[in-house]
């Protein structure tokens, strides 16, 4: 009996192994497809940053599709109130089997443009939602746009920057790094070193550079000298509209990144401006490639709501004083054959 029952036993595993894999049934599940429109219009990326040289008055962008077998074109709008842009068209037209639509060129009116100020354009496709299950990128993008020169701060020696506001007119100074303006007045028939044309130079962020400010401004100390490194004059609208430049440039209330806090615990931000840039009387008339300058500014603590300008104090003050204080600071520069290139 004992072995009848082992037979058995065996004889009944295959069965019931039979039934189990009998409910298992092998399913195929489709991935969603996109709808046979969808064009899964996009910007490559939701943040784009321009920078132009003075004398540019536009600029291309494009856009991206995920579908691109047939010729169709996407309407584009600017999300945001201001008008200060133009597009050349309100859609994106894309060529049949072209990923990359043709350009779409953005100007703008160059001449209430400011120098070195950041403008934005903000831009939508597809009212901000996508239509394609697979597309990539963004439906919003911001486009800023700042137009300066191409600063090299290698090509100058640094220099030891004495301040009269920091209090080392007649100590060691602090060191700074001097900025020359690469593409400034370059003749395009003559791509080499032109030594007789003049130059842009400037200490950027002036009272971050000498120690004054954890915050950088927008306080840069920015003057064109002659083929002699001489006669020095602050970068100016004037300037540039006299080289047919329609740019503003600021020389007044420029942010210095500090505050000055009252009494009454209104704090404003402490302003700058520029009043006056010439050679050191010592090196005036030396012939040589190291020349001091000496600028002349005016700072204060600014309350925009008001348009007042107060003057600046150690102490809080109680009342606040209308006014301002002229400080003097000055420097050398040591112009090399690199300044050129």
């Amino acid at each position: 009996m004992k072995l009848n029952k082992f037979f058995f036993g065996l004889l009944m595993t295959p069965a019931v192994m039979m039934v189990g894999c009998g409910d298992y049934e092998d399913t195929e599940v489709a991935s969603p497809e996109a709808d046979a429109d969808a064009i899964g219009a996009y910007f490559e990326s939701s943040a784009v940053s321009e920078q132009l040289s003075p004398g540019q008055t536009s600029f291309k962008i494009v856009l991206n599709r995920a579908s691109f077998s047939e010729a169709v074109n996407v309407p584009v709008k600017a999300t945001d109130p201001d008008n200060f842009f133009s597009l050349s068209d309100n859609q994106f037209m894309f060529d049949a089997e072209k990923q990359v639509s043709s350009p779409i060129t953005v100007t703008f009116n160059q001449s209430v443009v400011e120098l070195q100020k950041t403008y934005s354009l903000k831009l939508q496709v597809a009212d901000g939602v996508k239509d394609h299950l697979y597309g990539a990128g963004y439906t919003d993008a911001t486009y800023s746009m700042v137009i300066d020169y191409a600063w090299k701060s290698d090509s100058l020696a640094s220099t030891m920057v004495k301040d009269e506001y920091a209090g080392t007119f007649d100590k060691e100074g602090a060191l700074a790094a001097v900025e020359i303006a690469k593409d400034f007045e370059v003749d395009e028939e003559k791509p080499s070193p032109d030594y007789t044309k003049n130059s842009l130079v400037r200490i950027s962020s002036f009272f971050a550079t000498i120690g004054k400010s954890k915050a950088a401004g927008e306080d840069h100390i920015q003057f064109v000298v002659d083929k002699d490194h001489k006669n020095p004059q602050f970068l100016t609208t004037d300037y540039l509209a006299n080289n047919e430049i329609s740019l503003k440039v600021n020389t007044t209330k420029l942010a210095t990144g500090m505050t000055q806090k009252f009494a009454e615990e209104k704090e404003y931000p402490i302003c700058m401006d520029l009043v006056g840039i010439n050679v050191e009387a010592a090196t005036a008339e030396a012939k040589t490639d190291n020349v001091t300058y000496q600028v002349t500014y005016e700072l204060y603590a600014f309350d925009e709501k008001a348009d007042k300008k107060y003057l600046l104090s150690t102490e809080d003050d109680t009342v606040p004083v209308e006014g301002n204080t002229q400080y003097k600071a000055k420097f050398e520069v040591k112009f090399v054959k690199a300044s050129a290139e």
